[in-house]
């Protein structure tokens, strides 16, 4: 259990008038009550009330059934009645705990309505330990994406003409298990040929040709850290069009890459990597932000026009870049990085050579 962590919560409870605060984020509750299991946020459901004395875990029978709950917390459980009535929600024992202690206005990190009480939000008390990794978390993440690498290179190996995308992803996530991966972070994602050209393609028994674009996206958690990886292959000689677009959009995401250094404004950096791409002329073919939370944590630093923040040193940040062409195909990239005066890669194993760019080769 992270006791300096709760203290500074309190701090808030007490600097702010407030009653409690109230943690919905399981990721946050099962790393701040010291709990190492690694799970798909939609398998546990819990919420946390921390008060001035006292820690309150409230959840379900199904939930409570997969972990331990630490000494010093009090356990409140949702009779499951009541949880189907509220979309499997322990809100209702929720409520009642909080009239049962005459709570009345309580803090939040998220944009939460409770009816009946005063909601307050406020400073997220998490994000400097999500976005700037101790040396324990920078190692676990290294160490994650050592798996995902062995995972994309023994999965890549006996890709062939004529395999189906569901395949290759059954293929991916037997390997997740098998290379040390607790959990997925997220359904695991193998599109091919036209298909790529929809950011919302899900896989299904479509066969590879030749020429194809690959499109291979997944991430594992370990030890309650995640790390995600997302990149475009391709299966033979790719026709001139897609070779003269991934050269194009992985030239402007090389220079993204080299843009990036602590001190720059994230604006700044937006306008710079949006500039480019206006003017190799595929501005209605981006459409995704440039960067993206790491699973399974839902903050992080987003790369916008509107975002004034300066870049620090030791930030993570998984960036990204994707094109759609719809009707032909598309194209992504992403890479998971720490700044620095030397700004580490942690998955600069999908930018080295044959098979992590287009080739003639897989």
């Amino acid at each position: 259990m992270d006791k300096e962590l709760i203290n500074n919560i309190r701090k808030i409870i007490i600097e702010k008038e407030l009653d409690a605060v109230l943690i919905s984020d399981i990721y946050r509750i099962l790393y701040l009550l010291g709990i190492p299991s690694s799970f798909n946020l939609i398998e546990i459901g819990f919420f946390l009330l921390i008060t001035r004395e006292e820690l309150y875990l409230i959840g379900d029978p199904f939930s409570f059934s997969l972990i331990k709950v630490p000494k010093g917390v009090k356990k409140e459980v949702e009779g499951i009645k009541s949880l189907m009535e509220n979309g499997m929600s322990p809100v209702n024992r929720l409520k009642g705990l909080l009239k049962k202690l005459k709570i009345k206005k309580i803090g939040s990190f998220e944009d939460i309505k409770l009816p009946g009480f005063k909601v307050v939000k406020i400073d997220d008390t998490f994000l400097k330990l999500f976005l700037f990794p101790d040396e324990n978390r920078l190692g676990i993440l290294k160490e994650n994406a050592k798996i995902c690498e062995k995972v994309l290179k023994d999965s890549l190996k006996d890709i062939k003409e004529g395999c189906s995308e569901i395949v290759i992803r059954n293929t991916i996530d037997e390997n997740i298990y098998h290379f040390g991966g607790e959990r997925r972070a997220f359904p695991t994602k193998v599109i091919f040929g036209g298909n790529t050209a929809n950011p919302f393609a899900i896989s299904n028994n479509d066969e590879l040709k030749e020429g194809e674009p690959l499109f291979i996206n997944f991430g594992i958690i370990r030890s309650g850290i995640g790390m995600e990886i997302a990149k475009t292959y391709i299966l033979g000689k790719a026709p001139e069009e897609l070779r003269l677009a991934y050269k194009n959009t992985s030239g402007i995401y090389k220079k993204f890459l080299e843009f990036l250094s602590p001190g720059k404004i994230t604006g700044e950096v937006y306008n710079y990597v949006w500039g480019l791409i206006k003017r190799k002329g595929y501005d209605e073919n981006f459409i995704h932000p440039m960067s993206t939370p790491l699973p399974p944590i839902r903050t992080g630093i987003i790369i916008s026009p509107a975002n004034s923040s300066i870049l620090k040193p030791g930030a993570i940040l998984s960036l990204k870049l994707d094109f759609y062409f719809p009707g032909k195909f598309g194209i992504n990239f992403q890479d998971v990085v720490i700044l620095g005066e030397k700004t580490i890669n942690l998955t600069d194993f999908l930018n080295k050579g044959s098979p992590n760019v287009i080739t003639d080769k897989i």
